[in-house]
């Protein structure tokens, strides 16, 4: 049986198209070509080529086909020519980015005997996207001569589209219902199979400006547990600071921002320091050393309990709950302490959880010789759960100090944690005289009891001396959306130094982790997804040569017909929302409901998250 001709149009019968010699044929500015229709080599089309300029060349090529890597092809077309020009045939391949890779010719010597034959074959290389047969005139060449009757075969190679790419082969791993929710990569949790040079990667937020200088004297050089939130039109700074000698003579103190940039210490004129009131004081005592406040959004909560925080009981051993109409003022909630099971000597926290529609708490207790994560939760904020230890997907220990664990708010199934990581038993500056070492790493859940973490730092210690000193770089619990496109976190710097302050950092939106594949592609195959949205939207960037490419997939891989890897377009550029688009369009509402897999290939790029979105 012979080989299937790859080319449409090849006899060049169709001409409908405005501005083209021929439907599916592409010139480029040189000499004239035209399509006749007095009789070809069969049928009655032909295009002739009337080369009359030595200084000019032109080509006549076919639409470009997605190419088989390794594939062995063969292109021909009939010429012929009563000139001694020399026309011919040739064969090319492109890659992704649309640069010819790799080609070869034959020519035909005129004049000929009517119409010949030249045939070209060559063996598409490894990183060949399209193919496409070319009809040439040359560059010092003079004469007329037509072509007609061109074709392209190909026997062997692999799969259209691979690009020198193994195809990730499905797992074992279930259906999810992923609904039109956004993900991160910050987990394995989506991914079934990788193939080629592609890996999960972590990112770092970039330092920016100290926000705040712990220079009053009621603040002082161990300021520490910052919390910011947003409430309403401004962002809230709490922090501890340290007014007189003692755990009694601690404080917990108050900024705000209309921007999460620029900070004001607020006069609450709560609490008395030094003979007078006029201060950021909101709260003196024991609950301030780890005093950690929220704004409470379950549905009906009273208007003086508004806000609400955790933080060490006055009234025994444990932590206490606090409730406040206006995060200024403040009051014990009951007069025990409501969680008792724990060593609280950290920021402890908690925070309403809508989606499970209880309150959750996370707070310190040592395991195994370090110091680890507890978690209770609570319908009431009163009475709580016995609490358990969260669980880690690797066995390492290693000591969290802090956990600063929140819904991710643009996916609040994620939780997200930057747990400041002390390593007591490393000293950089000896002189200090207080020993350890600290970073900030990142951990995620998808239930609040089991965690993955990363073991490479979220956020290393800069190059000054004084944050490589006990307890630097502990994140304050909470982030904010600073810009379009822009996440701002803090972190402490200069603990026990006279110049203790509070610094921003910045990441992309979603960007905390990502899919990545640098100079040698590669590609990800997630778990079998049910989705309701209608059309796919990823965040994305690529540097000047990179490159994205979708398919979406039965649940044994194969691809669906109009949303194959050769349909996809080829996309790059750096966005925080695009909508993937297909030969056909972006619509993929057709596969809603229904498992499928998405088939991510890619080079010189980082995909941070995607979500199957609603239509717009």
């Amino acid at each position: 049986m012979a080989a299937e001709n790859l080319v449409a149009n090849a006899s060049f019968e169709s001409a409908d198209a405005v501005d083209l010699v021929a439907d599916g044929w592409v010139t480029r500015e040189g000499i004239p070509v035209e399509r006749r229709a007095d009789g070809g080599h069969s049928g009655d089309a032909y295009v002739r080529f009337l080369d009359d300029d030595a200084k000019r060349s032109q080509f006549l090529e076919c639409a470009r086909i997605p190419a088989r890597p390794g594939g062995s092809y063969t292109a021909c077309a009939w010429l012929r020519t009563e000139d001694t020009c020399a026309p011919g045939v040739y064969v090319n391949f492109y890659d992704q980015l649309g640069e010819r890779v790799a080609h070869k010719y034959e020519r035909a010597t005129g004049p000929t005997d009517g119409w010949v034959q030249v045939s070209v074959s060559e063996v598409a290389p490894e990183d060949t996207w399209e193919v496409a047969v070319c009809v040439y005139a040359y560059t010092g060449d003079v004469g007329v001569f037509d072509a007609d009757d061109a074709e392209l075969t190909v026997e062997g190679g692999a799969e259209p589209g691979s690009a020198g790419v193994e195809r990730a082969q499905p797992g074992e791993r279930a259906a999810y219902e992923i609904g039109d929710r956004l993900e991160l990569f910050v987990d394995d949790f989506l991914l079934d199979a990788m193939s080629g040079a592609v890996e999960r990667r972590l990112h770092h937020p970039e330092p920016r400006e100290v926000i705040l200088q712990l220079d009053r004297p009621w603040e002082g050089d161990t300021c520490a547990y910052f919390v910011v939130l947003r409430d309403g039109d401004r962002v809230r700074l709490y922090y501890r600071g340290q007014a007189a000698e003692g755990s009694a003579g601690q404080v917990c103190c108050l900024a705000e921002s209309p921007d999460g940039i620029t900070f004001e210490r607020v006069n609450a004129g709560v609490v008395e320091f030094d003979g007078s009131t006029d201060n950021n004081i909101v709260w003196q005592g024991v609950a301030a050393h780890n005093f950690t406040p929220f704004v409470d959004t379950k549905p009906g909560v009273p208007a003086d309990e508004r806000y609400k925080a955790v933080g060490y009981s006055h009234a025994g051993k444990g932590l206490g709950v606090f409730g406040s109409p206006d995060g200024v003022h403040w009051r014990e909630l009951l007069d025990h302490p409501a969680i008792t099971d724990g060593a609280f000597d950290s920021q402890n926290l908690a925070f309403y959880d809508p989606l499970r529609g209880l309150y959750v708490d996370f707070h310190r207790k040592g395991r195994d010789g370090v110091r680890d994560i507890m978690t209770c939760t609570s319908e009431d904020f009163r009475t709580w759960t016995d609490p358990v230890f969260v669980e880690y997907a690797d066995a390492r220990k290693e000591h969290l100090y802090t956990n600063a664990i929140i819904p991710y708010p643009r996916a609040p199934h994620i939780y997200l944690g930057l747990p400041g990581r002390f390593v007591p038993g490393r000293t950089k500056i000896p002189e200090h005289g207080n020993p350890g070492v600290s970073d900030a790493i990142l951990i995620s859940s998808r239930d609040g009891l089991n965690f993955q973490r990363w073991e490479e730092a979220f956020i290393r210690p800069g190059m000054e001396p004084q944050v490589w000193t006990e307890r630097n770089i502990y994140p304050a619990w909470g982030m904010i959306e600073t810009a379009p496109g822009e996440l701002s976190v803090y972190w402490t710097e200069h603990y026990r130094h006279p110049t203790m302050r509070l610094r921003r950092g910045t990441i992309r939106t979603d960007g905390f982790a990502s899919v990545h594949a640098g100079a040698d592609p590669g590609e990800v195959l997630t778990r079998p997804l049910v989705f309701d949205g209608e059309r796919l939207v990823v965040n994305y960037a690529t540097d000047a040569v990179g490159w994205l490419r979708f398919e979406l997939c039965e649940p044994d891989g194969t691809p669906i017909e109009g949303f194959t890897m050769v349909d996809s377009e080829l996309l790059f550029g750096n966005e925080i929302e695009h909508e993937v688009m297909w030969a056909g369009g972006g619509d993929v509402s057709a596969l809603a409901g229904r498992p499928v897999r998405l088939r991510v290939r890619l080079e010189n790029a980082d995909l941070y998250s995607i979500r199957f979105a609603p239509g717009e």
